[in-house]
């Protein structure tokens, strides 16, 4: 069974490294590519991948060069995922291009945007269209969707890690962890631990969260973790994560941007495989301690 990957931080502590451990093969299908990205915020960007970086701006401006990671979950559709050094406050980006159907979807995270709470994430969705030689601009767009709500997802990551997503409304969810048909492994428990979770869930996890489609079975599943940053006293870490699914194949690709406990900068890829649940009855009709 996996152990966990620990590594030395800057600080000489180990640090744990998170869901980093399961992330899939990289994809370099776009090495070579240019595309011009239409945004409804008004502004196109251009942009050249190579292998592992990619230079991009604003079109008509000047240019930029930064790595990225790229990553799939379904033939047509590409999960990009890249932080931008020397911003503040802190940025990552994640893009989700559709090429069947000329649209892309930008995640958005930043982090120090709030002086109160300086490690929590705020996220945004972006939405616009591919611009193609010689073909109008598609004038559809990927758009929120209700289609989630009253689902639940199990994900695993390894067999010493699973967790459960329950998609409870159009803008919260809530995550727990699964209950073990057997006595618990030192694994398992770690994983728990790591996770500042029990295997009878959190107390109360419910987080404001964003559901995007982006085709049949195709879907962005985004939350910040804003409420254990609040409410759940002094705290030194802050954290957001993406997830492109595939509903069709039962498998993820994701990104964590954020800090974690020993205050260091994590943005890193992920990837999962997935069965539908019942939806845990405890969470229907649930009232959060953080929501009227």
């Amino acid at each position: 069974m996996p152990k966990e990957k620990i590594v030395m931080g800057e600080n000489g502590q180990p640090t744990f490294e998170g869901l980093s451990q399961y992330c899939p093969p990289r994809c370099f299908e776009l090495t070579g590519r240019d595309l011009t990205l239409c945004m409804d915020s008004g502004y196109d960007y251009t942009l050249h991948f190579d292998r592992e970086t990619v230079t991009w701006g604003k079109a008509g401006e000047e240019q930029r060069t930064d790595e990225y990671v790229c990553l799939k979950a379904e033939e047509d559709t590409y999960f990009i995922n890249a932080e931008i050094p020397g911003v503040q406050p802190r940025l990552g980006l994640t893009l989700i291009l559709d090429d069947e159907n000329a649209l892309v979807t930008v995640i958005e995270g930043r982090q120090g945007m709030n002086p109160k709470f300086p490690y929590l994430v705020e996220i945004h969705a972006h939405f616009g269209a591919v611009q193609l030689p010689d073909r109008p601009l598609n004038e559809k767009r990927h758009g929120y969707t209700t289609d989630l709500v009253g689902r639940a997802i199990l994900w695993t990551y390894s067999p010493s890690f699973r967790v459960v997503h329950v998609y409870s409304s159009e803008r919260y969810y809530n995550v727990t962890m699964p209950m073990p048909d057997h006595e618990p492994t030192p694994e398992e428990r770690e994983s728990a631990k790591a996770m500042g979770e029990s295997f009878r869930g959190y107390k109360d996890p419910t987080e404001p969260a964003l559901y995007i489609r982006i085709k049949d079975g195709i879907y962005v599943f985004a939350f910040a973790e804003q409420n254990l940053e609040k409410f759940t006293g002094p705290t030194t870490r802050g954290n957001s994560l993406a997830f492109l699914m595939n509903l069709h194949r039962m498998y993820d690709v994701g990104r964590s941007f954020g800090t974690n406990a020993q205050q260091l900068p994590e943005n890193y890829c992920f990837g999962a495989y997935g069965e539908e649940i019942p939806f845990p009855e405890r969470f229907r009709n649930m009232k959060s301690a953080y929501y009227m």
